[in-house]
């Protein structure tokens, strides 16, 4: 039982070390950078793949070492795989020999794949072994760059250049005798554990592994640095960094607060109120030097021979960012409101619209009550509009009057319609109280889109009822 775990250790340990389990060769690659096993796609036996590191400032080539595992005297001859060949058989091409000594060891080797053939002296027994030897020199030379007002283009300049790079670590299938096709699984996937990173961390990059990153939709915002890192399959790292890269994009963005009862309230992305409606413009606009500010006419009133741009502002974001314009522009419609930014140095611009809608004009005739009883019980003491917030809208004029019977004009108000407080039941003049009965109104007004309101519904009997 000893002896059969004895044997068990052994092979883990050869496994470990990539030495074919057939053989008492040992093959070697003094000072390579990783090692690995091929991936054939037949057979037990796997070969060793050696790889060095190479590059401009540390050139490096590889180096291979062999010698009988008890290390007699052998005559070694070395062979060199020609993926020209024809003949699959006939690929590996002697190259070296060495006669009766301990060990061989071949220097300065390019990539490929390598055969020795181990004869031992004293009895002829022939062993052989062999690998594929590999220079890692891939180089990240620079970052090209193209920065402009839609997008950041950033390509990762490679030397080799990156549609050879596969080839650099091909090698063929042994296992195959008759036909030996590529394999290239390392090349291809070279590129797999790759990272872009921005220096400031308000620019947002793209996680998808690829050499070459597009910023775009918008374009970077912010000035930065950027760096790529590659993790090759060998975990050698292989990094480059950009210097700070200015940002010339620009990126409108504002929002817009309408007047309510004398405070500013938010529009959101949907602002609206009745004419004249007052705004209040603020630029959030970034990478911005300069703001314009205009209102695009509602398209119906630019048909009927209006300006295409009814109002406009501008002005540099140092000195302010807010803009209010003037009211009586803003009659019934629908507006597109838009901010312009500018980055002067660069000359990006960007536009950002929001609509406004300003109420029609309006007023309802179920608002018109036709009684009411001001006798100071408090209830129903006015002759005044229901709910005039929702019943009443974008009114540039209006006025009533209100007649007795007889023909007399007892009361009449003109202004605001929202603020008219009522008729309480006096008579205008000597303030004395109308008595119950009958009286006639009529109402005149002009909406902000020139809308009439006066006759048909907006005339009609009231009663006036103190009751006991």
């Amino acid at each position: 039982m000893k002896s059969i775990r004895i044997v068990f250790y052994i092979t883990i340990i050869e496994l470990t070390l990539g030495l074919s389990l057939s053989t008492k060769a040992q093959l070697f690659s003094p000072g390579r950078d990783w090692a690995g096993l091929t991936q054939y796609s037949t057979g037990l036996v796997q070969d060793s793949i050696f790889v060095f590191f190479s590059s401009t400032a540390t050139p490096k080539k590889g180096a291979l070492k062999a010698k009988l595992a008890d290390g007699s005297l052998a005559n070694f001859i070395w062979y060199k795989y020609d993926p020209t060949e024809r003949y699959p058989a006939l690929r590996f091409k002697q190259f070296k020999t060495d006669n009766g000594v301990t060990e061989s060891i071949i220097n300065n080797l390019i990539k490929g794949g390598y055969k020795v053939s181990m004869t031992r002296v004293s009895d002829s027994a022939i062993e052989k072994d062999s690998c594929w030897l590999m220079i890692d020199s891939i180089e990240i030379t620079s970052i090209e760059i193209d920065n402009t007002c839609n997008d950041l283009y950033l390509n990762t300049k490679l030397s080799p250049n990156r549609y050879v790079i596969p080839d650099y670590f091909t090698y063929w299938d042994l296992s195959r005798k008759s036909t030996q096709p590529e394999i290239n699984k390392i090349g291809t996937s070279y590129f797999n554990n790759l990272t872009w990173h921005a220096s400031n961390s308000q620019v947002t990059i793209s996680s998808t592994p690829t050499l070459s990153l597009t910023i775009s939709d918008p374009a970077p915002l912010y000035d930065s640095k950027y760096d790529i890192k590659v993790v090759n399959p060998f975990g050698r790292i292989l990094t480059k960094e950009t210097d700070l890269i200015i940002a010339k994009a620009a990126k409108a963005d504002f929002t817009i607060s309408t007047d309510y009862e004398g405070s500013w309230k938010s529009g959101g992305t949907s602002p609206e109120g009745e004419a004249p409606l007052k705004l209040k413009l603020e630029s959030k606009s970034i990478n911005t030097d300069s703001i314009y500010w205009r209102i695009l006419n509602d398209e119906k009133l630019f048909k009927r021979g209006g300006d295409s741009i009814v109002w406009r502002d501008s002005a540099l974001l140092i000195d302010r960012n807010d803009s209010y314009p003037t009211p009586e522009k803003m009659v019934p419609g629908n507006y597109p409101v838009q901010n312009i930014a500018l980055k002067q140095n660069s000359g990006c611009r960007d536009t950002m619209t929001i609509n406004v809608v300003v109420d029609t004009s309006l007023i309802k005739p179920d608002a018109i009550p036709n009684v009411f009883s001001p006798n100071g019980d408090g209830t129903n003491e006015y002759f005044v509009f229901k709910s005039p917030n929702t019943n009443i809208s974008s009114i540039k004029s209006f006025h009533i009057y209100i007649f007795s019977r007889s023909g007399l004009r007892v009361y009449d108000f003109s202004g605001d319609p929202k603020k008219w407080n009522g008729w309480d039941g006096t008579i205008k003049g000597n303030g004395g109280n109308a008595p119950d009965g009958v009286y006639y109104y009529i109402i005149e007004a002009v909406g902000w889109d020139n809308r009439v309101y006066r006759g048909g519904k907006y005339k009609g009997f009231l009663y006036l009822l103190r009751g006991k």
